[in-house]
Order: structure tokens, then sequence, then C-alpha cells
């Protein structure tokens, strides 16, 4: 197997796993969600017009920080996993 072939396989994979998780957050994802929700929505009532283009800004640069970062875990986890199931079926590791 190629190496893009395999880096296709894996970004396939991780991209499913990260909707899939996406679909099924956690509790304490869910309620930690709900309170920033809702103090960004008081803040964001206190703004004015202007103010709220520059918080939009922030908004739209987190949301891509969370899915650049959620994305960069899930593929060093995936490395970690093929890296470990290739030693201990090699007996590489102790």
């Amino acid at each position: 197997m190629s190496d893009d072939t395999m880096n296709e396989a894996m970004a396939k994979f991780i991209n499913q796993r990260i909707n899939e998780q996406g679909s099924h957050e956690s509790q304490a994802a869910q309620d930690a969600l709900a309170i920033f929700t809702e103090y960004a929505k008081l803040l964001e009532s206190t703004l004015t017009a202007e103010q709220k283009k520059l918080y939009l800004g922030c908004e739209n640069a987190f949301d891509l920080l969370m899915g650049e970062t959620m994305h960069s875990y899930y593929r060093a986890g995936f490395s970690d996993a093929v890296e470990f199931l290739l030693g201990w079926r090699d007996e590489t590791w102790n």
C-alpha cells in the first residue's frame, strides 16, 4: 500500500470518526458548550455593531481552531494506534 493510499484511508477514517464523535458528545462536553453559548450570547448582546463584526471574526477563528485541534488529536491517536499494533504484531512492545 502506498503512502498516499494510506494517507487517504487515514483521512477518510478520521473524518468519519470526527463526524461520529460530534453526534455523540459526552454530557460534560454538551454542558460546557451550553455554558459557553450562554455567555457568548450575553457578551454579544452588549456589543456595538462595529464590535459585533470583530466578535464574529473571533467566533469564526475559534471554530476553525477547535476543528483543527480535533482533527490533529484524531490523527495523532490513529497514528499511535497503528504504531502500537505494528509493534505488538512484531513483538517490539514489552
